[in-house]
């Protein structure tokens, strides 16, 4: 398993959550507010994985998802979707267009942190 820290990408236009995040997790987190800035973020420096929202100012997390699926660079990366959408069918959505895990807001950070390990401990190659 890769040693800590990650690199994780919170994709999320809420300062508050963003800021909860920070404080839950010791490894290199960047923020992006919008799909836009995700992208450029995704490109200069790729994440291991990413926390991502639904309600994003330039459109729905879930069309990052996909592209991020399609694209052979980043098919393998974790994506836990993070958001306040939380009938079944948003959910159900949100694993057929390539999310690993989905969790809804309002969230407890001990069991957002567990997600986050398990999906790392799954997805992330060792270092050789």
């Amino acid at each position: 398993m890769k040693e800590l820290p990650y690199k994780i990408l919170i994709v999320d236009d809420d300062p508050t959550v963003v800021e909860s995040l920070e404080a839950c997790f010791d490894g290199e987190l960047s923020a992006a507010g919008s799909i836009k800035e995700a992208r450029e973020k995704l490109k200069k420096n790729r994440p291991d994985l990413v926390i991502l929202d639904r309600r994003l100012p330039d459109g729905d997390g879930l069309e990052l998802c996909v592209e991020i699926r399609k694209d052979p660079q980043y098919c393998s990366l974790p994506v836990l979707m993070l958001t306040a959408k939380t009938e079944l069918c948003d959910k159900v959505l949100g694993f057929k267009l390539g999310a690993d895990d989905y969790l809804i807001k309002p969230f407890a950070l001990d069991e957002l942190k567990a997600r986050v390990e398990a999906l790392l401990k799954r997805c992330v190659p060792e270092d050789p």
